[in-house]
């Protein structure tokens, strides 16, 4: 039986979006190239605050808003679907400015992306959507006006609607059928440090790099912002970029260990916004792609939308400013 949505890509959006939409009774087949969660939801940091968002357009700062108030009641809901502790903290998040002063956002939440990410593939499969990893979506089926499937390295699959989020890869999966997404990769290096618990309570933040402390010790620093295209490769001058300002920000961290570096793929658009919704003359497709540094935030919001829409729903955010052809 063919499912009645298919999704591309297994990152922490697709699984978000499997999620709601198997939740509502429909056939879900989800697609992942590699390992369900291993490129962009992997790598993230987890924060749950958008960064620079005083330079972002308004109807980011709303997404983003939405986004976050839906976490707590999806983590309490998770907490019932599987056996995964995504570790959600409402940590706080410092930031150091000028002269010693200290701005402190008391509510700014963290949550493990990673665990995150399996906590919805869990929950997913539960209500009955069939995720396939290793399973690369080559080219779309499609009769004129309207995508009907996918062509895959194991076969055609045909659907009634078809959720393209697949991050970075988002873009060149797209040209095939005319669609024009403007998402490049955009490298992330990452440095994890061994640490005592509680070393660093609060999540510190100064630009655009930033000291993550985890509940059982471990420092997660980050993050460089680098136009490279597909190249997830860890540099010494990452590394010591990211380190030289996390010492700048908490001197203390001098003398840990590091544990691990990694680096992952950010899809980023050229005015940060995501692209959200059906593209103009092409009816079965549906995107979720584009969330630069906020994928983790607004997977919930986004797979609440993404059902609302595909269920014919009053949306409760306006998508026009997230449309293909804004």
């Amino acid at each position: 039986m063919n499912p009645d949505t298919l999704i591309v890509g297994g990152g922490i959006v697709g699984c978000a979006i499997a999620r709601a939409l198997t939740k509502e009774g429909r056939r879900v087949v989800l697609l992942e190239r590699g390992e369900i969660g291993r490129e962009a939801s992997w790598a993230a940091a987890g924060i749950l605050a958008p960064i620079h968002l005083a330079d972002s357009p308004p109807s980011l700062a709303e997404l983003c808003l939405a986004g976050a108030l839906l976490y707590p009641p999806l983590v309490e809901e998770l907490r019932g679907e599987t056996d995964i502790d995504v570790e959600y903290r409402p940590s706080g998040l410092l930031m150091p400015g000028r002269d010693g002063a200290q701005t402190l956002l008391p509510h700014v939440a963290q949550v493990r992306s990673h665990r995150m990410t399996r906590a919805l593939a869990a929950a997913a499969t539960r209500y009955g959507a069939d995720l396939r990893p290793h399973c690369e979506v080559t080219g779309f089926l499609r009769v004129p006006g309207r995508i009907t499937g996918v062509k895959t390295t194991r076969g055609d699959i045909l659907a009634e609607e078809t959720v393209v989020a697949a991050g970075a890869w988002s873009g060149e999966l797209l040209k095939s059928v005319g669609v024009d997404l403007a998402v490049r990769p955009v490298r992330g290096q990452m440095v994890l440090l061994e640490g005592p618990p509680y070393l660093v309570k609060h999540i510190l933040l100064k630009g655009d790099r930033y000291v993550v402390p985890r509940a059982d010790g471990p420092l997660l620093l980050g993050s460089t912002t680098e136009d490279v295209g597909f190249d997830k490769r860890v540099t010494a001058a990452g590394v010591a970029g990211i380190l030289s300002a996390a010492l700048e920000i908490a001197p203390v961290l001098a003398e840990l260990p590091i544990v691990q570096t990694w680096a992952g793929l950010r899809p980023a658009t050229p005015d940060r916004l995501p692209y959200l919704g059906r593209p103009p003359d092409l009816s079965g497709l549906v995107l979720a792609t584009g969330h630069f540094r906020n994928g983790i935030l607004l997977a919930p919001i986004t797979a609440a939308l993404i059902a609302d829409l595909i269920a014919g729903r009053t949306l409760p955010i306006d998508l026009s400013p997230f449309r293909v052809d804004r």
